[in-house]
């Protein structure tokens, strides 16, 4: 179960996603891949993904960059896996009786489960604890138009 919630890819966008909820203007993908030590190409392929799921919004030019397109209070783990896990679109035959009325019953409830457990981790929280931390300054105030 550790595999896929201590991948380093999801350790990287939510490190990213920290950076970018703490910083008042746009930051870019090379800005990002500097503070997180890794591959621009890499780290850019997944921002264009949660852009593209809503996530982020992605700006052009000098002054471009990568920002939160909703609260941090409003962006969850759990929103986070879903967009990176969408490009996937696994699809498989219908296995025998045993997977498909014990097996598959079982992983969804493991996954409603785990699915509430990540929905109540956000943004928010991890900017507060680098904060607390003192690893990262005061975030840009962000408020949050939901109504």
């Amino acid at each position: 179960m550790q595999g896929w919630l201590a991948s380093r890819r999801l350790r990287l966008v939510w490190t990213a996603l920290v950076h970018i909820a703490s910083d008042a203007e746009p930051v870019s993908g090379k800005a990002l891949s500097e503070r997180l030590n890794c591959s621009r190409r890499y780290l850019e392929a997944d921002l264009q993904s949660l852009a593209q799921c809503g996530l982020l919004d992605s700006r052009r030019g000098a002054k471009g960059g990568y920002l939160l397109s909703r609260s941090p209070q409003r962006l969850s783990l759990l929103d986070v896996l879903q967009c990176l896990g969408s490009e996937k679109g696994e699809s498989e035959a219908p296995g025998c009786p045993v997977q498909q009325q014990v097996v598959m019953v079982q992983l969804e409830e493991v996954q409603a489960a785990m699915g509430e457990l990540l929905t109540g981790i956000t943004l928010a929280d991890a900017v507060a604890k680098a904060e607390a931390a003192g690893l990262l300054r005061a975030p840009k105030s962000s408020p949050d138009f939901c109504i």
